[in-house]
Parts: C-alpha cells; structure tokens; sequence
C-alpha cells in the first residue's frame, strides 16, 4: 500500500530563502555587465550547487559604457569590489558562498555618487506653554492640540513658485492701478510751552493720558509698571488679573502677555457631621471590629444585647391624656355636624 508524502516544510523554506537571494542578486547586479542568470527549478536549487557561467557567455556580455564623471563630483572607481561585497554579505546570510569562478565583477566601472540635499527634523512648539511636541499631535503640559499658531523650528522657508507668483500680480496691479498722488504732508501743530519759574527747559504741553493699573486677583495687590510677577504672592499676571480701565470688547479672553491662569482648587462644600457607631460585647466589653459579628475574645455573637455607642434615640411615647382630649372634641365635632 503506497503511502503519499506531503510537501517537505524544509525544502519549501530553503526554496523561499534562496528565492529572496536570487532578488536581491538581480537588484544588486542591475548595473553591472552580467548576465541574468536563467532560473532553476526548486528541486536543482536545493540538492545541487549553482553552476558556474561559461566563459563564452561572460565574453559576449554587453559592457556598459563608461560615463565620464562631472567636474568637482564624487566619483567610486572601484564599484565592482563593492558589488561583489555587497553579493557576498547576501550569500553569508543564507549560508552559502560565492567561489572565485562564479561570478565575474567588471572592475573598470566608474560610477559618479548621486548627491542629495540634506533633510533636516522639523519640530513644533506649542505656542501656548513653549513646550515640544511629540508624535502625537497634543501637547503633554497643556493638552492644546496642535495648530497653525504654533512655531515651527526650523520655520518655513516660503514656497520659491508662489513667492514669483505673488509677485508678478503685484506687478500687474501696480500697472493698471491709476498713479496715486501723493499725500499733502501734514504740518506739525508747534507745541504749547511755557517758560519755567527757574532758570532750567521750558515746561511743555502733553495731553492727558491715563494710566493702566494691573491686579492680582489672588491677593488684590497693584503690580508694578512692567512687573509680571505679583511681590506679594509672586503670582505670575495671568488673563483673571483684572485691568483699569477694562477694554472687554477688544480683549474678551485676556489682553496680550498675560499667561493662562492656573487651576483653581475647588470651593469648600460644607457637609453634616456625622458620629462614628461603635459595638462593645456584652460579656467582656471587648470593642467589635468594622463589619465583624463574632466577639474576637469571647466568640460571642453580636445581638440585642450587644452595647452600641452612642444609644439608639428612643422615641416618648404618647401621652395617654393628650389623646383623650383628642377624642373627646372629635366626638363634639361629630354631634355639631349630626345636628
């Protein structure tokens, strides 16, 4: 009786790995002057060793022609040393090895270095607590979602099309626009001075202007001109430290240099006291636990007898003449009605 055999898992993953190696040979190989390789069936590659190229077929491969390099660029003269590296780093990773016959490298290959501008990190700072963000976009101190206010570093260079753009309509609008005449200049009104009692400057005319007056909202204490910090709670003037004279219609969440308040503890809530209920056994006048039933020292349990501390409040019972005259005017109230 003849028995099938599966697929052999080995064989399928060495098949799969040198698969693998044959890619990334071919990219590695692209642009060198070898020939592709004709591929194999998974059976030859994993019981038998690849074999070599004959002589013939490396002769009449096409050679790449030689690029002459531009002046002051980097130029890798030895690029097929570097490839056959780069195969044998490859080959090392599966276990194999490339012998001296197999593989031919041309090593009269130029090949100029591709140069590429240098990129550099772009990181945003929060605009509200000048704090770096991460990856997310919200940020760790004040949980303020990144937004367009927000700075970047290093800042964004203006795009080199629209700024052209942007400038040749300027130009086209200032063409058409009519010559604007200049604006009579304005002639100074002379200053109103008044010679002084002393031999010194004379006194000059200013108009009145008032003056603005900072508080602490913690404290009430005045800050000092172009002092931010308060001297006696040292409380940093924040958008709840109110202004004389207010301008709400102007400024309605703040004025500009204030900094975000800082968070309030909640007010106080007053609540009821209330009594602690303690039960002592009866027998040993030993204390019983929080939820505990059973005397620890005695083992008695807990009952009617037990002694509660404070005692239960006992209601009076009523009085047996206050409800006799109770029922004596019901009764005189029911013979007026009957009447």
């Amino acid at each position: 009786m003849s028995t099938h055999q599966g697929p052999d898992p080995l064989r399928e993953n060495k098949h799969e790995g040198f698969s693998k190696f044959v890619k990334r040979i071919r990219t590695a190989m692209r642009r060198s002057s070898m020939m592709k390789a004709a591929p194999t069936s998974g059976a030859q590659v994993a019981t038998e060793a690849p074999a070599p190229i004959p002589i013939t077929t490396l002769a009449a491969t096409p050679q790449i022609p030689i690029i002459k390099a531009a002046p002051g660029a980097t130029v890798l003269p030895n690029w097929g040393s570097i490839q056959e590296q780069k195969a044998r780093g490859l080959l090392a990773r599966y276990g194999l090895a490339l012998e001296p016959g197999e593989r031919k490298f041309p090593s009269d290959q130029t090949v100029q270095r591709v140069i590429r501008p240098i990129r550099m990190r772009v990181r945003r700072t929060c605009h509200r607590c000048q704090t770096t963000f991460g990856p997310s976009k919200v940020c760790v101190n004040c949980q303020h979602v990144r937004c367009t206010s927000c700075p970047p570093d290093p800042a964004v260079k203006p795009h080199s099309a629209r700024a052209q753009t942007e400038a040749a309509l300027q130009t086209i609008v200032s063409q058409k626009a009519p010559e604007a005449t200049p604006t009579p200049r304005q002639l100074r009104e002379p200053r109103l001075t008044l010679p002084s009692r002393a031999s010194g400057q004379d006194l000059v005319y200013h108009p009145p202007r008032q003056r603005i007056r900072r508080t602490c909202h913690r404290c009430s204490t005045a800050f000092a001109a172009d002092d931010v910090q308060c001297s006696t709670c040292q409380h940093i003037r924040c958008t709840l430290c109110p202004r004389e004279p207010a301008k709400l219609n102007k400024y309605p969440y703040g004025y500009p240099g204030d900094a975000e308040p800082p968070a309030e503890l909640p007010a106080r809530t007053w609540k009821k006291p209330r009594q602690r209920v303690r039960y002592f056994c009866h027998r040993c006048n030993n204390a019983y636990q929080a939820r505990e039933t059973v005397c620890s020292h005695c083992g008695q349990e807990k009952g009617d007898e037990t002694i509660r501390e404070p005692k239960r409040k006992e209601r009076p019972e009523p009085d047996p003449e206050i409800a006799r005259r109770v029922e004596e005017r019901l009764e005189r109230v029911k013979i007026v009605s009957g009447s």
